[in-house]
C-alpha cells in the first residue's frame, strides 16, 4: 500500500520495523536512519487502512512533534490531492492549533473518525493524562521523561489493548527507553501479561543512500565512542554519565552494623563511642529532599553509616532533626549547603546542635560550603575521585545508587558543561554524599595528623589540621 501511495520502498531494518506485528516495538536508530520518514509511513498507512483508528505521537517538544506531524500531513495531503484513493468519499481535516490533528472522515456514514493527534511530552506529561489511543507511538523516546514513558503512557492504551511504538537515537544505559528495548532484545521478548516485545538495532550504514565515505569523515572528526551512540544506535554505558557505573556498583556493599532502615528509604547504624565521624548536609528547597550523610572516617575505605532524607518540613524542622543525628554521632566536622537561603538554616543548625549537647562538651561548628558553577564541580570531582579510588563504600540504598547513576553532564550554554541530575530527578544524596567526603582526611596522612581533603581541588596541596 505505501508503496502504491507513495512509491516508498523501505531498507531491510525499515521493512522489518514497519512489518512487526509485536504490541511493543522499541528500534534504536541512529542519525539519518531514516526514522521521521519509516514512522510517517508508518503512521500515514493505518490511518487510510482502519478507518476508526486513533493514534497518538509523542515526542519531547511541539517543534518534534510537529516535525514528524508535519511529514505525516505531506504524505496524507498528497494522497487526498487526488480523491479518496478508496473511493469512500472520506475526506481530511488538519488543524494546526493548539495541537496539530489529522482526522479522516467519511460524510454522513456515522462511522467514528481515524485520527492521529500530535502531542508533547512536556510538563511530565501532565497534559496527556485523559486521553486515549489504539496506538501510541513515541518519537526520541530516550528523550522523553521516564515517567511518561512508565507511566503516563501506558494506561491510555489499556481500553483497546494497543501498540506501543518507541523510536529514538540511544542515550545511554539509564532511561526508561534502554530498559524497553533490553525486553525486547532479550531471547524471551514478552513482558508481563503475555505483551510481546520487539526491539531493533537501525544503524545509519543500513541506508544505502548515504555516502561511505561521509560516514567515515564523521568517525574520525567525533570519536569512536560518540560515534557508536550517534550513527551505530549502541548504547553506550558511560556517556554522559559523571560517575562510572563500575565504581558505583564496586561502592556498593554489605556492612556489618549497618543496614537500610525498615522504609529502605535511609541509612542506620548505631554510633561508636571511639568513630570519628564527618557529615555532610544538603538541604532540600521547594520539592528537593533534605539529606543528611554520615561517613565514618575512622578506616578506610571509608563508610557511609547513615543516610536521612525527607522533604516538605519547615525549616526549624529540618535544622532540629539533623543536630538530633549529629548529637547522636557526635561527628568531628559538619559541612552544610550555605547557599543563599542555606546560610540562616546552618545558623539554625548550629543553635540546636548546642541545645542538644550539653555545654562543656566538645561539639562541631557548622561549616557551609558556597556553591558556584566552579566550587560544584571541584565538589563533585572530589566525589568521582573518592568513588574510583574505592574509597567509599555504602548499603545498597536505592535512592543513592539511582541519583549515581543518573548524575550526568548536560549543556550549561555556548561551551559551557554543567553536572546535574537527569531530567527532573533528584541528586541531593549525591551532594550530601560529597560534603561529607570533602570533610574526610587522607588516610595517608592522617598518621601525620594532618589530612589532605579530597574534595579540594581533587586533593591537590589543600590542607587542614585534622582535630
Amino acid at each position: 500500500m505505501a508503496e502504491t501511495l507513495w512509491g516508498w520502498r523501505p531498507h531491510e531494518t525499515q521493512r522489518e520495523l514497519f512489518c512487526s506485528e509485536a504490541s511493543v516495538r522499541v528500534a534504536a536508530c541512529g542519525r539519518r536512519w531514516g526514522k521521521t520518514e519509516c514512522l510517517s509511513v508508518d503512521i500515514a498507512t493505518l490511518a487510510l487502512a482502519e478507518p476508526a483508528c486513533r493514534q497518538l505521537v509523542i515526542a519531547p517538544t511541539e517543534a518534534q512533534a510537529r516535525l514528524l506531524g508535519g511529514a505525516m500531513q505531506d504524505r496524507m495531503e498528497t494522497v487526498f490531492a487526488k480523491g479518496d484513493p478508496e473511493g469512500k468519499g472520506r475526506t481530511l481535516a488538519v488543524r494546526a492549533r493548539p495541537h496539530l490533528t489529522l482526522t479522516i472522515t467519511v460524510p454522513g456514514s456515522g462511522a467514528k473518525a481515524s485520527e492521529i493527534l500530535c502531542r508533547t511530552a512536556g510538563r511530565d506529561g501532565r497534559n496527556l493524562r485523559g486521553l486515549w489511543a489504539h496506538r501510541i507511538i513515541v518519537d526520541e523516546a530516550a528523550y522523553v521523561p521516564d515517567r511518561v514513558l512508565c507511566e503516563v503512557l501506558p494506561p491510555m492504551l489499556a481500553d483497546k489493548g494497543g501498540e506501543f511504538l518507541l523510536a529514538s537515537s540511544p542515550s545511554g544505559r539509564r532511561s526508561a527507553f534502554y530498559r524497553l528495548y533490553a525486553l525486547g532484545a532479550s531471547p524471551s521478548p514478552a513482558g508481563g501479561g503475555g505483551v510481546c516485545y520487539q526491539s531493533f538495532q537501525c544503524p545509519t550504514a543500513d541506508n544505502g543512500h548515504l555516502d561511505k565515505a561521509w560516514l567515515g569523515s564523521q568517525r574520525d572528526e567525533m570519536g569512536g565512542l560518540l560515534y557508536a551512540q550517534e550513527f551505530e544506535a549502541k548504547f553506550i554505558d558511560d556517556f554522559g554519565m559523571v560517575f562510572r557505573e563500575e565504581d558505583i556498583d564496586a561502592a556498593v556493599t554489605d556492612l556489618p552494623g549497618v543496614a537500610l532502615n525498615k522504609e529502605r528509604t535511609g541509612i542506620e547504624s548505631a554510633p561508636s563511642p571511639d568513630g570519628c565521624y564527618v557529615v555532610g548536609i544538603d538541604w532540600g528547597r521547594k520539592w528537593d529532599y533534605t539529606v543528611v550523610a554520615v561517613l565514618d572516617a575512622d578506616r578506610h575505605p571509608f563508610r557511609l553509616v547513615h543516610l536521612s532524607r525527607w522533604r516538605a518540613t519547615g525549616w526549624n524542622t529540618q535544622a532540629a532533626d539533623a543536630a538530633g543525628i549529629i548529637a547522636r554521632f557526635r561527628p568531628r566536622r559538619v559541612l552544610a549547603d550555605g547557599t543563599s537561603l542555606g546560610d540562616p538554616i546552618a545558623d539554625m543548625l548550629d543553635r540546636e546542635i548546642g541545645l542538644k549537647i550539653a555545654s562543656g562538651t566538645s561539639r562541631p561548628t557548622v561549616e557551609r560550603f558556597t556553591f558556584s558553577a566552579e566550587s560544584k564541580q571541584s565538589l563533585i570531582d572530589g566525589l568521582n575521585v573518592g568513588l574510583s579510588a574505592r574509597t567509599i563504600l555504602f548499603p545498597p540504598l536505592a535512592a543513592l545508587v539511582h541519583e549515581l547513576k543518573n548524575f550526568e553532564y548536560a549543556s550549561g550554554g555556548p561551551g559551557r558543561l554543567k553536572m546535574a541530575a537527569r531530567g527532573s530527578g533528584h541528586d541531593d544524596c549525591v551532594i550530601a554524599l560529597a560534603l561529607a567526603l570533602r570533610c574526610a582526611p587522607d588516610p595517608a596522612a592522617r598518621s601525620a595528623g594532618l589530612g589532605i581533603l579530597l574534595g579540594s581541588s581533587l586533593g591537590r596541596g589543600e590542607r587542614e589540621e585534622w582535630l
